[in-house]
């Protein structure tokens, strides 16, 4: 029986380029994810300080709670129900 080889004249070298091509893409997205990373908005925002008062106090001036509500939870806050 003769053995044959499945690559002939050409087929090691479009293996090459393939292999070549798929690991430029991997490392091509390698570095597009950890410079998207780096460029995030998200990254340099810091938290405001903004007390527990404030924030109850902006949901009662665009209308989320009612003012018998506000009352009630800004009761809760001077006084905790564990104290």
């Amino acid at each position: 029986m003769f053995y044959q080889h499945h690559m002939d004249a050409g087929g090691w070298v479009f293996m090459a380029l393939g292999n070549i091509v798929i690991w430029g893409l991997i490392i091509a997205f390698i570095l597009w994810l950890v410079q998207d990373l780096r460029t995030r908005p998200e990254r340099h925002r810091t938290v405001p300080d903004v007390s527990a008062g404030e924030i109850l106090d902006r949901r009662l001036a665009s209308g989320e709670i009612d003012v018998e509500e506000h009352r009630r939870l800004r009761a809760a806050l001077v006084h905790p129900a564990g104290t």
